[in-house]
């Protein structure tokens, strides 16, 4: 197969931006993280990421189902029409998105059974769990809704209506669910006892959020936007808590409480690396070069590795982005030297 060398630039060191009047937080290390390498998989449009644990596996969502990375090597566990999310549920399930089927396929990771076929809105995409109530959400960006699964029973059981497309989402462990909403630039803020709306955050600056993490130690909500801003608001209240300048086209957010470090992968080529102290605040920033494409990616907390999926991007006359799939690769990002 053939593989598209990458052309890494130095990281560089970035000012962080203020996130309120409190005074500034101790310097804190420099971050230094690197592409270490990549691992070249079938060609094809790719979404979302997810690693496995403790086995440190990667499975990604592509355009002819679920591709996993086990070392070195890359193996086809899935078959199903453009799958986008591949969402870890407990220790051996996987759930996965199946945007051109309208439906949502429940798998054992460990040899790879298919234990149901579930229908869902239209377009689905993004999707979480919440292991209190043994539930997964999933986000129907064409029909502006929320499929609930209830995993144990391996059934549909409610859909959320919204008013704005739903992108990614996460919980809080204590019965909220929280969702990006595309046009509207808001969060919404859903009961999941009564899969009701309960509040709406605004998003000032952020134009079009995609990926959303949660600090459970600070309480900070972090929104990608695809206007270059990763935004942050307050999970108990909205309140408004600042915004750090990304690049441009962000598609995750990621956020490791324990290691205090978070990531944003963007369409750009660039990567925003960042490190919140216990208040929330920003103390220390980086922004790697990356290959442009590399939009969407995963974490290992155990391995302090992330992984971003890329492939060439395909563009209009009018320089608008059409899709990524040719010279498909998995980076590899984490501390050290590296190779680039």
């Amino acid at each position: 197969m053939s593989r598209t060398l990458l052309t890494l630039a130095a990281a560089l060191t970035l000012s962080a931006t203020a996130l309120h009047a409190a005074s500034p937080s101790p310097a804190a290390p420099a971050l230094a993280y690197r592409v270490q390498g990549s691992t070249a998989g079938q060609e094809g449009s790719f979404d979302y990421l997810s690693v496995e644990q403790p086995s440190g596996r990667v499975f990604v969502g592509r355009s002819f189902g679920v591709e996993v990375m086990d070392g070195s090597r890359m193996k086809t566990v899935l078959e199903r029409n453009s799958v986008a999310s591949v969402l870890q549920v407990g220790p051996r399930l996987l759930l996965t998105t199946n945007r051109g089927m309208d439906s949502a396929t429940l798998m054992d990771r460990t040899d790879h059974r298919v234990l149901a076929d579930l229908p869902t809105g239209k377009s689905p995409d993004g999707a979480v769990y919440d292991e209190a109530s043994g539930r997964a959400f999933v986000m129907n960006g064409g029909s502006k809704t929320i499929s609930v699964i209830d995993i144990p029973t391996q059934r549909v059981v409610a859909g959320i209506a919204l008013d704005a497309t739903p992108e990614a989402g996460v919980v809080d462990g204590a019965g909220r669910l929280f969702v990006n909403l595309e046009e509207t630039n808001q969060i919404a803020v859903i009961n999941i006892a009564s899969n009701q709306i309960t509040a709406r955050y605004a998003l000032p600056g952020c134009d079009e959020p995609t990926g959303l993490a949660r600090d459970p130690v600070s309480g900070l909500l972090a929104a990608a936007c695809r206007n270059g801003v990763l935004k942050f608001v307050d999970s108990r209240d909205g309140r408004d808590r600042g915004h750090l300048e990304t690049g441009k086209g962000a598609d995750a957010s990621l956020f490791d409480a324990t290691r205090r470090i978070g990531f944003v992968p963007c369409l750009d080529g660039t990567l925003t690396i960042y490190r919140l102290d216990d208040a929330g605040r920003v103390t220390t920033t980086q922004r790697l070069a990356t290959r442009a494409g590399a939009r969407t990616a995963a974490y290992d907390s155990v391995r302090d590795r992330l992984y971003i999926a890329v492939a060439d991007v395909e563009r209009d006359a009018a320089g608008k982005y059409l899709r990524a799939r040719q010279n498909f690769q998995i980076l590899t990002v984490s501390p050290g030297t590296g190779s680039r």
